[in-house]
């Protein structure tokens, strides 16, 4: 089972479980879409292979994961689950909370009652952690700046006190991107015209592509140590065993990721420019009023502008390397300029930005 099924990670972890000749139980809202019509998501990920029926192998149900019912019926015969369904950004609190934490409790409950629960693995988040000077590691304690990042610590906990009846492993990337994504294609359109507005120059960020996340969460499931009944703290008490930060080990700043874009589609002389903190809330305020009054996702709003001027977002995978044998097949420099090619394929990026070798 894969939650989040028509999202930026659930369609690459499905195009990879099918691959590996899984069966899949894909669950989503799908809004207006029917499951029908969001099977041509998965085709780009796909291998040209007519001898194979892929979509024998997976069954699309729109669910609302807050239902019990709905959720219960479909985790029957499931044997792994992977939970990566969450609300980044909506018009309410309270409507993320019931979706990233009372969601989580359903699913995992509806795992548990199963008799022979199956393996959960939940994609947390960075956020969760908060941000720090040095890179953070498993046991540290959490300190939240964002909604986002405390509603997905609080999912952390849900799952912590169910760890005697259901296998539970917890992944914490940081920033995700990579093909199929939209969120840094907004860096690549300011970069494009030579410019690069950041709240920091000397802040660094950890990143993941989702390339190297999917084999990471895939590694979590088979190879990863299950929490521990009473042995996850949030106050740095405990070694929280069975929790993995799953990133690239070389952080950078966002001077150094525009300049990494901007060698991808034949820009040079990038400016990069600081704006004031109280402009960055500003901004974050305007996307804040849009997306609480008409419920469009605004990338830029008051939770990213907090998590923005928190500092520092830095993890180091060395659990993850120990106990999966996982790291990541590429340098950052090759996954950013993997992503562009995929802009450009995908019509996302003119063509007069691409870069002749």
């Amino acid at each position: 089972m894969v939650t989040g099924a028509g999202g930026f990670i659930g369609r690459r972890l499905i195009a990879e479980r099918l691959q590996a000749g899984d069966e899949v139980i894909g669950l989503d809202h799908f809004r207006s879409k029917t499951p029908e019509s969001v099977w041509q998501w998965f085709h780009e990920f796909m291998p040209r292979d007519d001898s194979i029926d892929w979509q024998s192998r997976l069954q699309l149900l729109p669910t609302d994961i807050r239902s019990q019912s709905d959720v219960r019926d479909a985790m029957k015969s499931v044997h792994q689950v992977f939970h990566l369904a969450a609300a980044v950004a909506t018009r309410s609190q309270a409507l993320s909370e019931s979706i990233n934490v009372d969601g989580t409790r359903v699913l995992a409950r509806s795992a548990a009652d199963q008799p022979q629960p199956p393996t959960f693995v939940f994609a947390s988040s960075l956020a969760a952690a908060g941000p720090r000077s040095r890179p953070s590691v498993e046991p540290d304690s959490c300190r939240p700046v964002s909604h986002y990042g405390r509603t997905k610590l609080a999912a952390e906990v849900s799952l912590a006190e169910m760890a005697g009846s259901l296998p539970v492993t917890i992944a914490r990337p940081p920033c995700v991107f990579g093909p199929g994504d939209r969120n840094l294609l907004a860096l690549y359109q300011t970069v494009r015209y030579r410019w690069n507005v950041v709240l920091s120059k000397t802040d660094r960020y950890s990143y993941i592509s989702v390339v190297d996340l999917i084999r990471g969460l895939v590694a979590a499931c088979h190879r990863g140590r299950r929490l521990v009944p009473g042995e996850f703290a949030i106050d740095g008490t405990q070694q929280n065993v069975g929790l993995y930060y799953l990133t690239d080990d070389h952080p950078v700043t966002f001077v150094e990721l525009a300049d990494m874009i901007a060698s991808t589609i034949n820009r040079d002389r990038v400016r990069h420019m600081q704006i004031p903190t109280f402009i960055g809330y500003a901004i974050g305020g305007v996307g804040e009023i849009v997306l609480r009054t008409t419920g469009r996702k605004m990338f830029l709003n008051l939770d990213k502008i907090r998590e923005g001027v928190g500092g520092s977002w830095i993890c180091r995978g060395q659990r993850a390397a120990d106990e999966l044998s996982f790291a990541t097949s590429a340098p950052l420099a090759q996954r950013v300029a993997e992503t562009t090619d995929y802009y450009h394929g995908a019509g996302w990026l003119p063509a007069e930005t691409k870069t002749v070798t």
